[in-house]
């Protein structure tokens, strides 16, 4: 099991490990830490980039997984003779805000629609930086005569700077937030302070101030469902 420094801190770029394994797989050669400040591909989040070092070598990863043993394999490529021992790690600094920065955009979409009193339910997000939206259960008629109201709101919710909180859950607290927290562990909770909340593993940022403008780019209803695409203004695509 890799300890995950990330969760503990966002703006953690760079920190020491130890490796435990160094081997391939069909993906391509990997590293395994016994701690990591690289964040794994999922939630809707893109991994982090950067490097891994130490003095008689150098690995670039390239990407991040997170096996269901909660071990995280970091993909790259070597150079030098890669041995296990202490390394020093350096995560890409605006990769990681920039990725941080559209996922607390996705959650502060939900505390808008919520505002809005809007009858849908986010399922699932996705934060990458190209065709970055949230997906949420239920339709909405004629769904862009929100797109105006709900810009105004998320927008404002940016201006009141709201800061973001994070709880590690028991079994009995997770329940009553709908989610379940893993036998004998926490589940992890994020939310904007009195906005709502969801489980969540990902990365964020400290408050909505630091979002910038948001711009919902558009609302469309299928099957059942409503995607709701947004962008940062501060991040043209």
């Amino acid at each position: 099991m890799t300890e995950l420094l990330y969760l503990n801190d966002t703006y953690l770029f760079q920190a020491q490990a130890n490796i435990v394994e160094i081997s391939n797989d069909e993906f391509g050669d990997y590293v395994v830490l016994d701690q990591t400040i690289f964040y794994p591909q999922g939630g809707g989040q893109p991994a982090d980039n950067g490097s891994i070092n130490a003095d008689n070598f150098s690995f670039k990863v390239s990407h991040v997984v997170l096996t269901p043993e909660s071990e995280v394999r970091h993909y790259g490529e070597s150079s030098g003779d890669l041995v296990e021992g202490e390394v020093n790690l350096n995560v890409d600094e605006s990769r990681r805000v920039h990725n941080a920065k559209l996922h607390s955009a996705g959650h502060l979409l939900d505390c808008a629609v919520a505002e809005l009193g809007l009858k849908i339910k986010p399922t699932k997000g996705f934060h990458f930086p190209v065709g970055t939206y949230v997906e949420y259960e239920g339709v909405l008629e004629n769904g862009n005569q929100y797109k105006g109201p709900l810009e105004v709101i998320i927008n404002r919710m940016v201006e009141d700077d709201i800061p973001i909180v994070v709880k590690d859950l028991d079994s009995k607290e997770a329940e009553k937030e709908g989610i379940k927290a893993p036998e004998g562990k926490s589940a992890r909770f994020v939310e904007f302070e009195g906005h709502v909340g969801c489980g969540c593993g990902g990365t964020h940022i400290d408050s909505s101030k630091g979002l910038g403008r948001i711009v919902i780019r558009k609302l469309k209803s299928k099957k059942g469902n409503t995607k709701i695409s947004y962008a940062l203004e501060d991040y043209p695509i």
